[in-house]
């Protein structure tokens, strides 16, 4: 699950247009009763601009196997 706390929860994310300009992203609303929120975190969290609506989504990095191996 994503987690964002201290300096992370007070970022904005923002994409450039082709003409340079950067936009807001907001996270994208779903209808409550078309998903289920908690299993939708497995396939990361989806923002939408604020100006084209353009969709981004945001994913962990799958886990290294050998993360934690020194061989």
């Amino acid at each position: 699950m994503f987690q964002t706390s201290g300096r992370m929860a007070e970022m904005q994310i923002q994409h450039r247009h082709n003409d340079g300009a950067w936009s807001p992203l907001a996270p994208a609303h779903h209808d409550a009763a078309a998903h289920d929120p908690e299993r939708d975190w497995v396939n990361g969290a989806v923002y939408v601009c604020e100006s084209c609506g353009e969709e981004v989504r945001i994913i962990q990095p799958p886990a290294a196997s050998s993360e934690g191996d020194t061989t």
